[in-house]
């Protein structure tokens, strides 16, 4: 068994018997040799605080060492000098087992290696759990009581500042946008999309910077809080509004006048398409290749006919001017796809190499700790944003990377390849696909596809789901001369220029 040892001592208790750094070692020295376990190194913070893990450099080594995979057991004197925080000290321990390595405290005589070290650890963990819950409780408390005394909670609306003291005070650049904009749109002679591309040219924005499209245009004309009102959980049903502290930046005539302006227009118009009825066979999957956004299905009416359209989000939501793509007959789109899945030619001769190589890699290449390990890291940092130790906008730095990577890893195949399921979509439901219901279509789309990119009104490129990949880059041999070995992960196939290039 090979072991290291972790040793801390914090500036007032360097002089402390017993809590010496030297102390420490030799009783870590003393359990290897009863144990007969390779001590390989000594990890060591000297005149370092417990109560956090920020500064404590030789953990942080010890931490990515055993992502690495160098040791089994981590050693220490006791508890408290891996940590005095139980939240810092949770998450030190899911590390370290994350990565396959067991932790020892010889003062509490905790192994996590054996069965009552588990115990031991799983009772700390309850404790934790119950902690969280406890201060997770008192915190949502705490905000209730605020709103309830006319306080904001949560992030500010456009159009307010922090002052002196934490008191609310209009900003003097977009409040009077947003007074401008109730004013506008109370008229009746301005949409939704119609106010969202005003706001763009008068260089209103999001908190985060973002253009604002008819939705966000909705919410904020919606907004009690531009009348001088707090509401709490309002459209939960048991929430309450209640007169606020800080000033309004519309008057309550202006306000209840843009809403009944957005009653009659909900009133008198009809959607352009009801939702659930017409299945667009590449909604979900199709993006823009302009702006790289999703692609959306819609219909419009023009007399007794009725088209069937696949538009740009960005276009849909902030108008025509947000994105150059053109909406395009959904028909022409899913022609274009049927007719290429329909020619895919599959030898069988050829089938066996394909099955073999990907059962190969998912023997070397997937590492089944990761996906579960970027969990609790996403958990962790979720609780740290929900009792109010970290800000939103530090919670999104931290979790969206660990988002991309979980998504990534949800694609790669967790199983030995299927080359039966394989060939059916791509063979029977392919060849069948002019005949086959929309419904059908659109279940083959999102089975086989990650992302199918749309140019004008072709598609250009495709990219096939991780299981499926081997199989186009087979028939991408067969047919257009393509190179066979490269069967990346997932491969994206450019269908103007049939030329297959690396998606990573």
């Amino acid at each position: 068994m090979k072991a290291v040892a972790y040793l801390r001592v914090s500036t007032i208790e360097q002089a402390t018997e017993g809590y010496s750094l030297a102390a420490q070692e030799r009783a870590i020295r003393a359990y290897c040799e009863a144990h007969t376990w390779e001590l390989a190194e000594v990890y060591a913070d000297e005149g370092r605080s417990g109560s956090s893990i920020d500064g404590r450099d030789e953990l942080k080594r010890l931490l990515a060492d055993a992502g690495k995979h160098q040791f089994q057991r981590v050693i220490f004197w006791k508890l408290d000098r891996l940590g005095r925080s139980l939240r810092d000290l949770l998450r030190i321990c899911d590390d370290l087992e994350a990565a396959g390595v067991g932790i020892v405290s010889i003062q509490e005589s905790i192994d996590t290696g054996t069965a009552a070290g588990r115990m031991m650890r799983s009772i700390l963990g309850a404790l934790g759990e119950f902690e969280r819950e406890v201060i997770v409780s008192r915190i949502k408390a705490g905000i209730e009581e605020k709103a309830r005394g006319g306080e904001l909670v949560g992030p500010l609306p456009l159009g307010y500042r922090r002052g002196n003291e934490g008191s609310l005070v209009l900003d003097a650049t977009t409040a009077p946008l947003i007074r401008e904009a109730f004013e506008r749109y109370a008229t009746g002679r301005h949409s939704l999309r119609d106010m969202g591309q005003w706001a763009t040219s008068a260089g209103l924005k999001s908190g985060v910077g973002n253009p604002l499209d008819r939705l966000s245009i909705r919410k904020m004309l919606t907004n009690v809080a531009y009348r001088g009102d707090v509401e709490f959980h309002g459209r939960a049903g048991d929430g309450f509004t209640v007169k606020g502290k800080h000033p309004a930046i519309v008057s309550e005539e202006a306000f209840e006048n843009v809403q009944r302006t957005l009653a009659r227009r909900r009133r008198n118009s009809t959607p352009s398409r009801p939702f659930g009825r017409t299945p667009y066979p590449l909604s979900g999957v199709s993006t823009c290749g302009s702006c790289h956004g999703p692609m959306l299905g819609a219909a419009t009416v023009t007399g007794k006919y009725r088209y069937r359209h696949m538009r740009c989000s960005a276009a849909q939501r902030r108008g025509k001017d947000a994105c150059s793509q053109k909406m395009v007959r959904a028909e022409v789109l899913e022609a274009h796809l049927g007719a290429y899945v329909t020619d895919m030619q599959l030898p069988p001769e050829y089938l066996g190499a394909v099955a073999e190589e990907l059962r190969r890699r998912q023997g070397s290449e997937v590492d089944s700790t990761e996906l579960p390990r970027l969990e609790r890291q996403a958990e962790r940092w979720k609780r740290l944003f929900v009792i109010d130790e970290i800000d939103e906008a530090r919670y999104r730095q931290e979790v969206t990377p660990l988002r991309k990577r979980m998504a990534e890893l949800d694609q790669t195949p967790a199983r030995v390849f299927d080359v039966e399921q394989a060939l059916f979509y791509l063979r029977d439901v392919g060849a069948l696909w002019a005949d086959s219901s929309r419904e059908h279509q659109r279940d083959f789309v999102r089975e086989v596809f990650q992302e199918i990119v749309v140019n004008g009104r072709e598609i250009t490129s495709i990219a096939p789901k991780a299981l499926y990949a081997p199989l186009f880059v087979l028939d991408r041999q067969e047919r257009f001369d393509g190179d066979f070995c490269s069967m990346a992960p997932r491969a994206r196939f450019e269908l103007a220029t049939y030329r297959l290039t690396a998606d990573r």
